[in-house]
Formats: structure tokens, sequence, C-alpha cells
């Protein structure tokens, strides 16, 4: 499982007065402060006026945080760009830290203005189509080893796959617990 490049996505609950560009002034707070550990933050970018797109994007050398709107569902994506060293399941694990760690920084904004994420589902993103190539059986495989981190994670829950990215997409789905969790959970 050579997959460095992938990323998770935490959903939104929303309402109509949800902007993404309302958080640019987190996002350059999360840079002066620098908010998230083991990462150089670099710039803010705002792409909120394209639909079904990133939204407002915080740059980083190790990866990219974004205000996605994808399929709109907006919800904190965390991209990974550099390699992470282990095999896949710490890597994934470290990914999924990272993205609830961003999440959780969101909701303590300082802009007072609600903000409130799913705490029982998250979307895998593939993003290297060389290593990852979008198959059904790369999807069983990655399923697989999603599913391997968060027994030992969440050793007393259950969950199911859905909306499988198709053919032209980067590879993708979505994990939703079946049982009362919260994955946003600081303990």
């Amino acid at each position: 499982m050579d997959l460095q490049k992938f990323g998770i996505k935490l959903f939104l609950h929303t309402n109509s007065s949800f902007q993404s560009k309302d958080y640019i002034p987190v996002f350059h707070n999360w840079i002066q402060r620098k908010v998230v550990s083991e990462h150089l933050l670099i710039d803010v970018a705002d792409y909120s006026h394209i639909p079904d797109g990133p939204g407002v994007m915080l740059i980083s050398d190790e990866g990219h945080f974004s205000l996605d709107q994808e399929k709109h569902q907006a919800g904190i994506m965390y991209m990974r760009r550099k390699d992470l060293p282990g095999n896949f399941k710490a890597r994934f694990k470290k990914v999924l830290s990272i993205a609830v760690q961003a999440a959780n920084h969101l909701t303590e904004n300082n802009i007072n203005q609600e903000i409130d994420f799913t705490s029982d589902s998250f979307r895998f993103i593939a993003n290297d189509r060389r290593v990852a190539k979008n198959t059904l059986e790369n999807q069983k495989v990655y399923q697989d080893e999603v599913k391997k981190a968060l027994k030992e994670m969440y050793p007393r829950s259950t969950w199911g796959y859905e909306d499988l990215s198709i053919a032209n997409e980067r590879l993708a789905f979505t994990v939703n617990f079946n049982t009362n969790i919260n994955i946003l959970d600081k303990n």
C-alpha cells in the first residue's frame, strides 16, 4: 500500500447562511498562531466562487485544508501532500487525526458563528490515480485497509461504506458508523 496522497473530509451540518469565505480570517489566525502541529502553514486561498469546489483553502507544506463544497456537501477536508512514515494503517490514522484536529479548531472559531460537524461519518479520498486507480477492486482494497485502522481506533463500533466514486473520479468512499460514536471527541 504505497498510497501517501489521500485525504479525509468531515461533513458539516450546514444551514443556508454558511459561507466558507467567512472563515478566511480564521485560517489566517491559524497561520499566525501555528495552530496545526507538525505543519508549516503558508497561505489562504479563496476558491469559494467555484461551485462544487474546494471553497477556502489553507495551504501548508505537508497538506492542504479546505472548506470543501464537493457534491454540495460542505465539510473540512485535509488532503495530505507529503509522505508520512509507517504502513498505510498508521498513515490513515495520522491523516484522520489531523482532520479531526482541524474540525475541532474550527468549532472554536472566533467569528461568532456556530459550526457543527457530523460526528459519525467521513469521506476517504485517494489523490494519486497512479497508485490508487479507481476500480472496484481498489475500492475493496482500500475499504479493507480503512477497516483495519478503524477496528483498532473504534473497536466497539461498526460501519458501512457508501457513495463510492464513479469511474472518472478519484477513488473515494464515505464511511458511516452504525453505532453511536463521536469521532470528533477530543478524549
